[in-house]
Order: structure tokens, then sequence, then C-alpha cells
């Protein structure tokens, strides 16, 4: 009590030593919220992954030299070997204690190949066509098919062009001649009476001579769609619907829908109404003029890709909306001449007025997409797109966890090139019919070991006969699939979603306690949200440095400043020992001066930090940016004070004081009394 008696008196007689006091008070009142804020961002990205798709564990097999994602990242697909006999482990895993759902993954890159502005109006011919013969059919074809044969005598004469300045491939001579003779009246005669064949010759041979489109990415989870959306309750339907059980198809991330799908012109458009909502402007930015421009050069391309229909339909909107009428290309140019002051006005009017008179999306639900890997062999894969979707509150049409598309099992199969167990059956049937009993026991996994590349000596073909070559149709894949088709295939990895309150590593434990568990392994959700989850890793590996640089700063200057003031309690250090005190109890007194600045400092600065946050947030902060709703775990970052954070920030604060003082307290007790003395006197 004498102790702590000195030490109180010590502290109230000499203000300079709260400089200590207020050292640590700031460090705590900054360090408070930035923990609180810390373990909000940690719980939101843990929500948002294990909600969205990476469960709170992912299972793969043990054998694999990679650890299973759900978003692609910079490294591409990892490299995942199958899960061994997963038909037979997947209702054990189910069984566990603490496991609530399990659902089969397999992540994958796709692309669609996008064709380019002849596609688009054969496409619209195409459609016609399948029309019931009538005079309203025919008419409409001969409508169709005089502004096509107008747009292939422009693609013609840029042909020619091309041909006097470059030397002509034999093999594109004739497919020359074929375009030239498609821009011709006497090409389109019979276009009522045979629009297939016509369209056949079309789409073969002249297409292709105006460009070669684009490709667009499709990145893709397959897995058991209607388990994906029960099991994970962000998952959203926006448009469309799931395919029935047992059907195969694809369901679209919303946001790969809405950039690579939408056309350009209404993607920034969106995103110059976006950008304005978050209070930029047309005047100030200059990136957003540059969207304006980009609009305006990409204006004789829309032109070129719309039919005589909706050229002529949007060619009445435009001059309805701008009061006078003008050529196609001139009005659409003017409306696309946006700034602040009429922006707003024109962005309903786009929609509201000339979006049915536009291509708006190349595809919608329903559409069949001719699905392909594009570091893998083999053949695209057709399958339906029953709708689209998004992770609710995780980023809207610009974050990057939406434009993950979901895709059942049976065609991500396909896609990877693997067999199916069917397959499997049939290729042992085939080798031990050949007596190839060793390598039956063993057969290819890829399907591309049956497909090597086709190498056809067309000359030589001809020499030998004079009949055309037949070419065997290659047998489609059937729409529906059965239970044991699923079941029996190949799985990649698994997302174990666990009941609430389960432990992962218990149950990851239990996994590997099952027969065959030895070939399994587990990650936790961050190691599988690859590059997101890695983020929140550099976030907490800021903040700790951020804390040590200021831990270390509180310490130098109080370390400083209690020198100072021990040097100036010599005759005071000399007096004590001069009456009694033993040095380690003026030690003891000097400590817990330190200490005593330090706690007080720290529980103040940890109040004042717990009520800035409370005031700067109140009852949430809404986000705005896609990106960052990831990663706080929905549109509106709601930071609970964390009373272990807060308890840790006190102690640790202290802490460092009381260690910042160790070498006054020695210093000031290690004074010989007479020293001390002499000194004062002095």
């Amino acid at each position: 009590m004498t102790l702590w008696s000195l030490t109180v008196q010590s502290v109230l007689a000499r203000p300079r030593s709260w400089v200590v006091g207020l050292l640590a008070a700031g460090a705590a009142a900054l360090l408070t919220p930035g923990v609180s804020l810390m373990g909000s961002i940690h719980d939101g990205t843990r929500r948002s992954l294990i909600e969205s798709g990476a469960g709170d564990l992912q299972v793969y097999a043990a054998a694999s030299t990679g650890t299973p994602q759900v978003v692609v990242g910079p490294g591409g697909v990892p490299d995942l070997q199958p899960i061994p006999d997963y038909g037979a482990l997947e209702p054990r895993l189910r069984d566990l204690p603490g496991v609530q759902e399990v659902v089969p993954l397999e992540l994958g890159m796709g692309a669609v190949f996008r064709g380019n502005a002849l596609d688009e109006k054969l496409a619209v011919l195409r459609e016609a066509a399948r029309a019931p013969v009538s005079e309203e059919r025919d008419a409409r074809l001969r409508r169709l098919g005089e502004d096509l044969r107008l747009t292939l005598a422009r693609v013609a004469r840029n042909a020619d062009r091309r041909s006097e300045a470059f030397a002509e491939e034999p093999a594109f001579a004739d497919d020359l001649r074929v375009l030239r003779d498609a821009a011709e009246p006497a090409f389109w005669e019979r276009l009522t009476e045979d629009p297939q064949g016509l369209l056949e010759v079309l789409e073969n041979r002249v297409a292709r001579q105006a460009g070669e489109g684009e490709e667009l990415p499709v990145d893709y989870l397959g897995t058991d769609v209607a388990r994906f959306a029960r099991a994970f309750p962000r998952f959203e339907l926006v448009s469309g619907q799931l395919p029935p059980p047992g059907t195969r198809g694809l369901v679209m991330g919303h946001a790969t829908y809405e950039q690579h799908f939408k056309h350009p012109i209404a993607v920034r458009m969106d995103t110059l109404r976006r950008e304005r909502e978050r209070g930029l402007t047309l005047a100030e930015d200059e990136q957003l003029r540059t969207l304006v421009e980009r609009n305006l050069a990409e204006v004789p391309d829309l032109v070129a890709r719309l039919d005589i229909e909706r050229a002529t339909a949007l060619q009445a909107g435009l001059a309805r909306v701008l009061g006078e009428p003008g050529e196609l290309e001139s009005l659409l140019a003017r409306f696309l001449s946006v700034d602040d002051a009429n922006f707003d006005t024109r962005f309903g009017q786009f929609y509201g007025e000339l979006a049915p008179s536009l291509p708006l999306y190349r595809l919608k639900p329903g559409d069949v997409l001719s699905l392909k890997t594009p570091l893998e062999s083999g053949t695209a894969v057709p399958v339906r797109v029953f709708g689209t979707f998004r992770f609710r509150g995780l980023g809207g049409d610009d974050g990057r966890v939406n434009t993950m598309s979901v895709v059942d099992l049976v065609t991500a199969r396909h896609l990877s090139g693997r067999f199916t167990q069917a397959q499997q059956d049939e290729a042992r049937a085939l080798f031990e019919t050949f007596g190839m009993e060793g390598e039956a026991m063993a057969p290819p996994e890829s399907l591309d070991a049956f497909h090597p590349p086709d190498i056809v000596d067309a000359e030589a073909q001809t020499a030998h006969t004079e009949q055309a070559p037949v070419f065997e149709r290659a047998r489609a894949l059937p729409e529906t699939f059965s239970e044991d088709e699923l079941s029996r295939g190949t799985v990649l990895q698994a997302a174990v979603v666990l009941a609430p309150g389960a432990s992962a590593e218990d149950v990851a434990a239990r996994m590997r306690a099952l027969p065959g568990g030895e070939a399994l392994a587990t990650v936790g959700w961050q190691e599988a949200g690859g590059l997101l989850g890695g983020l929140v890793v550099m976030l907490q590996a800021v903040l700790l440095l951020f804390a040590l640089l200021m831990t270390s700063f509180v310490a130098l200057v109080a370390a400083g400043t209690l020198l100072l003031l021990a040097r100036e309690r010599v005759a005071e250090v000399g007096t004590l020992r001069a009456v009694g005190m033993q040095r380690r109890e003026v030690f003891t007194s000097l400590l817990l001066e330190g200490s005593l600045l330090g706690g007080i400092g720290s529980v103040l600065g940890a109040v004042l930090g717990a009520a800035l946050l409370s005031l700067a947030t109140g009852d949430g902060v809404a986000v705005e940016d896609g990106s960052l709703q990831f990663f706080l775990g929905g549109p509106v970052l709601r930071p609970a004070l964390s009373l272990g954070g807060t308890a840790a920030v006190v102690v640790a604060v202290t802490a460092v004081v009381l260690l910042a003082t160790l070498v006054p307290a020695w210093r000031g007790s290690a004074v010989a009394p007479i020293e001390a003395m002499r000194k004062g006197e002095g």
C-alpha cells in the first residue's frame, strides 16, 4: 500500500509523466476500432465464402498436387485427382455428426465463341425460315434477305480490296467466288423455296469471311445444381429457372451475363450511371468521357449487326426521342453523345424507348451454348442456359464472385475430357475383348486417348473417288441423365457445410477416421477462397504491421520520457534510499508508476475508441463497391465491438508501457544514496 501511495503521489506531482498515459490512450483509441474492424472483415469474408460455394470444408483426394478452390484465380484451375469411390463415400460423409450437407464440385474455365455480324443476321434469317410457310413469312424472308444481300455486297467489296493488297490464298478462292455470287440478286431468287439450303451455303462458305468473332469467358462450377442452390443461402435466382432434375443445363452467373453477353454500349451506359451515382461527373472525370467516346466508336458495328426490322424500329425510336428524322447512324451517334445535363434522361430513354429494338443480350434463358474449355482439346459441349443467378449481397453485377456459373456435373465431366463411369466400363469391355487384361484394369481416364487428330488428305481422296466424302454425324449428348450416371461419375472436390456450432477440426478428424479416409485431404474456407481468401490474410498482416509500428512508437517515446523523469528524481530516490527503502522497492515503485500510466491510459483510450466506433458506424455503414461487399459480408458493414479484442488491446498497450519502463526503473533505482543526495544538493 505504501508503494502504491508513493506511486500515485509521484504521478500526480509530475504532469509531464502524463505524456506516457496519453500515448497509451492514443494507441488504444486507434487499435480498438481497428481490431473490431479487422474482426468484422474476417467474419464477413468467412460468411461470404462459406455461403457462396466454399462451405466450411473442402474435401479432395490427398494425391492431388493442387488444393481445391471455388473461384478461378491467376493460376487457373488447380490440379486435382478424382476422389476415390466418391459415390460410396458421399453418404458416409453426410452421416457424420456435425455435417449438414455435402455438395460435389468441379471448377472449370469455359469459353463461348461469339459469331460476327453476319452470324447474327443469319440467325435472324434462320428463325424466320422456321416459321410455317405463308405469304407473311415469304415477305419477311425477302425483306431480311435483301438487307443481308446489301451487307454481303459491302463484305465482298472489302474482300476485293484485301485481295488486291495481299496474295489470295488458293484454299479460299472458291469461298470468295461464293461471296461475290451472294451479293447479286440472282443468288436470292430461291430464298422462299429453299431457305435452309441457302442458309447452309451462307453459314458454311460466306459467314466466316466477315471476321473471326470473339471468345467470351464462362468460368463454371460443375455440381448438382439443385443441391447447390439449397445448400448455400446466398444463392439467388435472377432470371429463368433451375434445370429440372436429371437435365443437363447451366445457370449463368449474372455478372458474366451482364458484362460479357450484354451489348457493350449498354454495359458502358450502366457503368456511367453507376459511377455518376458515386459522385463522379463527365465534366471532371476523363475515364467517363472515354466511355462515351468508345460508345460513339461502337455505332458503326452496332448498325452493321442490326437486321432491317430492328434497324427500322430503332431509327423510328431515335427520331421520336430526338425530335427530328435522319440516318440511323447519325441519329444514334447524336443520342449517345451524352453529358451531365442530359445523361439521366438519355439513360431512361435508352432502356425505355430503344432497348426493345436493340440486340441487348446475345442470348436469353432457353438458348443453347456451345461451351468449351479453352485449354483442353476436344469438341464443344452444347448446354442449355436455364437462367441467371447471383450470390445475394456479394457485389451485384460488378462482383468477382458473381461471374461464376454453375453447370450440371455430367456436362462438367464432358468438358474436362475425363471418362464417365459408363465409358470406363465400355473401355474395360473392349480391352477384355481384345485380350488386353493388363490394360483392362486401368483404362485411360481421358477421352482424348481414343480421339487422335484426324488428318485428311483431300487431294488423295478426290484422286481415288469421284464421289463427295461422307462425314459421320457426331452423336449429340443427351439432354438428360440418370441418377446412376450422376452418382457413379468422378468428382474432384466436395464442399462440406457444417451444422451450427460444429467444429471444422472435429469433422475433418472424423473424415480421416472413415474407411479409406487416409486417401482424403481437407482445407478450410480460407484456402478454398484462393485469391479472395488470401486478401484477408494480407489485411490481417497490414493491421498487425500497423499495430507493431504503433506500439514501437509508444515504447520509444514512453522510455525516453521516463528516462528524463528518472534523471530529475535522483534526489528523491536518494532520500528514499537514505531512509531505508531498498533498491528493489524503488524499482518496483517506478514500475508501478509506468503500469499505472499505461493501464489508465489504455483503458481510457479503449473507451474512447469504442465510442468513436459506435458514433462512426451507427446502425451500419453502406458499402457500395461490389468487391468490398464480398470482403465485408454484404452491402452494409456492421462492425461489432469485440470484448475479447478490446481486452487484448488494453493488456497489450499496458504491457508495452511496462516493458518501456524497465530500463528507466532499473537505472533510476541503481543510484547510490550518498551520490543521489550529493547531486540533489548540487
